[in-house]
This record gives structure tokens, C-alpha cells and sequence, in this order.
């Protein structure tokens, strides 16, 4: 029983209790000019203090954003949660593209004809196709066709609302709830900068869309109510007539309610360098396009995002308590962005080689930070991960001081006791048989007896007769 216990203990120990060592969170440096960033959409700059200076900006709240990594080089109440006016759209021009076909005819609904602000104009029991009603809602902004396409694809407005929310969830725009396809105002309407940036950078993955931001005039096709219908682009930096064209863009939405006030955001490419703005409740019209157009002229020519560090990247071999050899790899990816120019980035991990490590660690778990020294100069923190599980090896034998926990003594006082009653019941059902055949024995004795005084009866009456 002891070496069986033994037994259940090394199981159980190596599979079930693990000890989950904890490290503290380390703090980022910012010097030379960069700012040091995780890889994951929780981590961004929130100013950059070192290097150039960014343009000057009035609106409430701002994002710069690499394209490319999703990190914000410039934020300012990056996570503030305001009314996205006709910025929604752009995740309605998102879903769209997933969820329905261009050459569907849809049939306007009673509701739609009913939507303030911008509209096209479309009558209930009107036929229109999605590929129109897109460009429009686009171009135009029209919230009647805004609402069209949610109705079509979800059924009504609410349905369709909870499908953007999860699109939100899925693109790690966590701080964002909608109501509406078209951001008319509703207090459970809202985004952030920097949620808005994310959705932005999404949109300007499909060409489709892409193409359909850069047509300056579109003519809809006629339905059984309306032979023609013409919708414009309004935005300036997509407009080639436009004095504020901005060649580089390549998606870009305006936004306006008196209560969301003015909203912007635009992701521009040029020179194998992506960049997304975001704005939210900004003082203008003319004041969110000159922000706009400084902050990626700024990025443009003096930022630059470079990848230290892959996420599952090994980068350390430790030697644990019990002899084994342990991979360390990469939490998350690790970015440098300079604010200063191109850098040449020398990246080095310092942390201590002495430190002494338990030997017990599941796949994944933190097992110790290390710092980061860029060009010889600290730069922030970087949390290395096991790369396998790795359990204490328990001897054989306990130890002095071997305590068998408390669970185990339940386990195998409940094993000892079933096989206490399993050898009871064999017991009795070994007695029964015994007693069965005893009974059977005694009964054939019997019967040979009688047979046997039988007979000796039957010869006596013949030698009386």
C-alpha cells in the first residue's frame, strides 16, 4: 500500500498541483526618441516625449496608428469613449462585404425612408441592389441606405447592431458598443479612437471598399420606382479636384451630429509604410482634415515601427532546480517605434543568470522578465514564458518531511475500504457455496442411508417368507 500511494502522489503532484509563480509587471522606458511597446492591442503610446514632437492637436481625442502592427505611435485619450457619428459606417461598410451578395435586390422596408440626416431618398416597396445601396451609404453617407443593408443582412437595425458588436470583439475593439448602422446619435452608441483606428485598418484591407472610396461620382441604377439617382464623394483627401487631396490615402470617412460633433478617420500608405487617424469630436470640419494631414505627414517622415521580438520567440535556456533544461520564449511580439527617423536597432536581453528557478512550470506561464537595452541604452521589459510544461521529479521514497496531502489519505482510505468489501462479499459468497454444498452432501447421505435400510428391510421379510 505504501509504494501504491507513493505512486498516487508523483501522479497527481506532476498533473494536477502546480505552482504558478508569479512575476511583477515591469516599466517601459522610453529613450532615444522611442517608445517601447508589447505586441498586443492593450499596448500603445500614449505621447511620445523624446525624439520629434508631434503636430499640435485640439480635438478630444486622437490616434496615430502603424498599419502594419496596430501600435499607436501618438494617442490622445486613445480610450475615450464618444460618439462616432458617420464613422460607423465604416465597420457597416465591413460587414456588408462579409454578409451579402452585391447583386442582391433588396426591397426598402417601412423604416428606412424615415432615417435622418443624409439620405438618398429611397420609398418603402423600392428595389435597389446592394452594390448601390453600398456606394451610397459610402459616398453620399446615406443613413436610409445604411439602414436597407442592416435590415437586409440581420433583419431590423437591433439584430444587425449585435453583429457589429461582435465584429468589434473579434477585432479587439473592446472599448466600442453600437446601436445603429449610420451613428445617428443613441447614448449606446460609442467607440474610441483608438477601437475606431482598428476598424479603419480592417476596412482598408479590401480593395473592393477601397475602390469604392476613391469614385468621385457613381450613378445608381434605376429601380421600379426611380429611373436614376447620383452619389458624390465628399472627402476631401480623396477627392482628386480636392485642394487637400491626400494621394496616399486609400480609405477615409467623415462624421457629424450635433452631438457627436466632428469625427474623422482615414488609413494612408505610402513607400511600404501604412498609418491610420482616428478622430473623435473634433472642433471642425477643417480642423480634423489639417490634423489629419499633419499627423501623417509627421509619421511619414520621422516615425518608424521595427520588430525586436516575436511572440513564441525562444530566447533563453534556464537550468531549473531539478537539473532540467527549461526553452524561455517571447510573451508577445516587441516593437520599437521611433519618433525620430529610421533607427538601426541593436536589441540585446539582459536579466539575472544567477536567479534560481523552481522547477515545476505549465507551458506558457511567466517565468521571469527580462530587460531590454537598445543600442547599449535601456528600453523596457520583456516577459519570458515557458515553452513546455516541466514538473518536479518526487523521489521514490518520501523525504524527511514528507507530508501526503490531504486528498490522497481520502483517496486511498476509500481504495482500502472497497477492497475490504470486496473481500467480504467473497468471503460470504465463498461461506454459501460451502454451506450449499454441505446441505447437498448431508441430503445425498441421507438418501443413501434410506435406500441402504431399504434393502436390509426387504431381506428380512424374505427369510421370514
Amino acid at each position: 500500500m505504501d509504494a501504491y500511494c507513493i505512486f498516487c502522489y508523483n501522479y497527481l503532484h506532476g498533473v494536477i498541483f502546480l505552482k504558478f509563480n508569479r512575476v511583477s509587471k515591469g516599466l517601459a522606458a522610453v529613450l532615444l526618441g522611442m517608445v517601447i511597446l508589447s505586441g498586443s492591442t492593450e499596448a500603445r503610446a500614449s505621447s511620445v516625449i523624446a525624439g520629434t514632437t508631434p503636430p499640435e492637436i485640439l480635438s478630444e481625442a486622437v490616434v496615430l496608428m502603424d498599419g502594419e502592427t496596430g501600435q499607436v505611435i501618438f494617442g490622445k485619450n486613445a480610450d475615450m469613449q464618444l460618439m462616432p457619428a458617420s464613422t460607423t459606417k465604416m465597420m457597416t461598410a465591413l460587414l456588408v462585404m462579409e454578409h451579402a451578395k452585391l447583386e442582391d435586390i433588396v426591397t426598402v422596408g417601412k423604416n428606412p425612408p424615415y432615417a435622418e440626416g443624409a439620405s438618398m431618398g429611397f420609398k418603402e416597396g423600392e428595389q435597389v441592389s446592394v452594390k448601390d445601396l453600398l456606394y451610397s451609404m459610402v459616398l453620399h453617407s446615406a443613413n436610409d441606405s445604411a439602414e436597407i443593408l442592416a435590415e437586409h443582412i440581420s433583419g431590423s437595425v437591433e439584430e444587425f447592431a449585435l453583429l457589429m458588436n461582435d465584429k468589434a470583439k473579434e477585432l479587439g475593439a473592446k472599448n466600442t458598443h453600437f446601436a445603429n448602422p449610420h451613428g445617428l446619435t443613441n447614448e449606446e452608441h460609442f467607440t474610441t479612437a483608438y477601437d475606431l483606428s482598428l476598424i479603419s485598418r480592417e476596412v482598408a484591407k479590401d480593395p473592393y471598399l477601397v475602390d469604392i472610396f476613391h469614385t468621385s461620382i457613381y450613378k445608381l441604377g434605376p429601380t421600379n420606382l426611380t429611373p436614376e439617382r447620383w452619389a458624390s464623394n465628399k472627402n476631401s483627401l480623396l477627392k482628386k479636384s480636392d485642394d487637400l487631396y491626400y494621394e496616399p490615402a486609400l480609405v477615409a470617412k467623415t462624421g457629424y451630429t450635433p452631438d457627436a460633433r466632428y469625427a474623422y478617420t482615414a488609413v494612408a500608405s505610402k513607400d511600404g509604410k501604412t498609418y491610420i487617424v482616428s478622430i473623435l469630436k473634433s472642433t471642425s470640419q477643417a480642423q480634423y482634415y489639417k490634423e489629419t494631414l499633419e499627423l501623417f505627414n509627421w509619421a511619414f517622415e520621422k516615425c518608424s515601427v521595427v520588430k525586436l521580438y516575436s511572440k513564441g520567440q525562444t530566447l533563453k535556456t534556464v537550468t531549473l532546480k531539478n537539473g532540467d533544461q527549461l526553452q524561455l520564449q517571447a510573451e508577445c511580439d516587441f516593437y520599437v517605434i521611433s519618433t525620430d527617423g529610421e533607427i538601426d536597432a541593436s536589441p540585446m536581453l539582459v536579466y539575472d543568470e544567477t536567479s534560481v528557478f523552481d522547477g515545476e512550470y505549465a507551458k506558457g506561464q511567466v517565468v521571469s522578465e527580462a530587460s531590454v537595452r537598445v543600442n547599449g541604452s535601456d528600453a523596457g521589459t520583456l516577459k519570458l514564458v515557458a515553452a513546455s510544461d516541466v514538473f518536479i521529479k518526487t523521489p521514490l521514497a518520501p523525504e524527511a518531511g514528507f507530508t501526503i496531502p490531504k486528498v490522497l489519505v481520502v483517496v486511498v482510505m476509500v481504495i482500502v475500504i472497497l477492497i475490504a468489501v470486496l473481500l467480504t462479499i467473497r468471503m460470504i459468497n465463498l461461506r454459501r457455496r460451502r454451506r450449499r454444498r454441505s446441505r447437498r452432501t448431508s441430503q445425498k447421505l441421507r438418501e443413501y442411508k434410506e435406500r441402504q435400510m431399504g434393502r436390509a428391510s426387504g431381506q428380512e421379510r424374505d427369510s421370514i417368507y
